[in-house]
């Protein structure tokens, strides 16, 4: 008969692939297993909590959950958040546009979110002259780090939950924020001196950010999680080889630095059809995947497990694309049942909404997910 188990525990034994009491769940955790803020504002009323929100991502409208909420669905993550850059480029034009640290201008959306409309390298064919004369943000910025250690201590004195640590977005994302989506893929064929010029240059300054932020919290994280999309909907966003010839390396680059610095697991974060690349996660040193877009092409769960389930931990797993946001409470609840079946049986599953619960997600729905996770047992 399994003891009583410590959220942090119960979390550490899934990613070792071992069955714990009940599945791990996480909620705000990570930067893509939140809520936005209209459905936060809604689920807080739904619950009669009143509390002052925290915003997480700007851009995103992504919010750091209450503890009370936390503690109200038993949730086993809580996440450690880096500080913004200080300055350098960063600059407010109005209430709907900002331009960021890298020189990225921002604006806002008809739903709230922003998107990135331009970059330093969006017109024509900058060359390496240009990546020379930029100016880059400075990754030893202290305000990056600015009450991290204290917040971690906090943490692990005062809540029994696995911490997580959140570093910035990857080389694949940043790069298209600076030079364009379609800009940067056209770069990897036509001019790939410049695509890894600039991948070079992201990686350099993440890899000290994750250096400074792993030197300061220590041994008080657990998982440390970042994310670099290489996938839509039914499709790599380029082929396996492109990846593993100009990708891998900056990938395998950047856990490399984590583990050298940390026995903290590693969560990797990529939606979309990422079977295909799934081995390659494992090598770069992967021990947790999420959202784990179970609607995307070769994402059923039943064959991610028979795979891939001895060799990574799945994270995420409950579909934000239907059965949240058009489902009723009994069909998430089902829902929930299936996937924990799926994925969960000997270890190796951390349950979370696939990406960040939208405003068009009932908060019934959400509270039916919660509710369902607590209840499923292994004994």
């Amino acid at each position: 008969m399994m003891g009583k188990l410590t959220s942090k525990e119960r979390v550490l034994l899934a990613l070792n692939h071992e069955e714990t009491d009940r599945v791990p769940v996480d909620f705000g955790g990570t930067i893509a297993t939140t809520i936005v803020l209209p459905a936060y504002e809604k689920l807080k009323k739904f619950l009669g909590f009143e509390h002052e929100t925290k915003i997480r991502a700007a851009r995103a409208q992504t919010v750091i959950p209450d503890e009370s909420v936390l503690e109200y669905f038993k949730v086993d993550t809580r996440p450690l958040v880096l500080g913004d850059f200080s300055g350098q480029k960063a600059r407010k034009i109005n209430k709907n546009a900002f331009v960021d640290a890298w020189g990225v201008l921002w604006k806002k959306a008809e739903d709230g979110h922003y998107i990135n409309v331009d970059g330093p390298f969006q017109e024509g064919e900058p060359g390496i002259s240009a990546l020379e004369n930029h100016t880059w943000p400075d990754p030893d910025d202290s305000a990056l780090y600015q009450g991290l250690k204290e917040h971690a201590e906090f943490l692990r004195k005062n809540t029994d939950c696995a911490i997580v640590l959140g570093l910035p977005l990857g080389v694949i994302h940043q790069s298209q924020f600076l030079r364009g989506f379609t800009e940067w893929l056209m770069d990897l064929a036509g001019d790939p001196e410049f695509a890894e010029g600039l991948m070079d240059r992201i990686c350099d300054i993440w890899c000290r950010i994750a250096q400074n932020a792993l030197e300061a919290v220590g041994k008080h994280v657990d998982i440390v999680e970042w994310g670099d999309d290489v996938a839509m909907q039914d499709s790599l966003l380029f082929s396996q080889n492109t990846y593993r010839k100009q990708i891998k390396p900056y990938h395998q680059k950047m856990i490399n630095t984590i583990k050298s610095r940390s026995e903290a697991k590693v969560l990797f974060h990529s939606c979309g059809a990422v079977f295909p690349l799934i081995e390659d996660f494992i090598d770069n040193g992967v021990d947790a995947l999420n959202p784990v877009q179970v609607s995307a092409k070769g994402m059923e769960p039943v064959q991610l497990k028979e795979k891939f389930g001895d060799l990574i931990t799945f994270w995420g797993g409950i579909d934000t694309q239907y059965v949240l946001p058009k489902g009723t409470p009994e069909s998430v609840k089902e829902e929930v049942r299936r996937i924990i079946e799926e994925l969960g049986k000997g270890g190796g599953f951390v349950l979370a909404s696939v990406h960040n619960i939208q405003a068009d997600v009932p908060t019934e729905n959400v509270v039916a997910m919660f509710e369902e996770a607590g209840k499923v047992k292994w004994r």
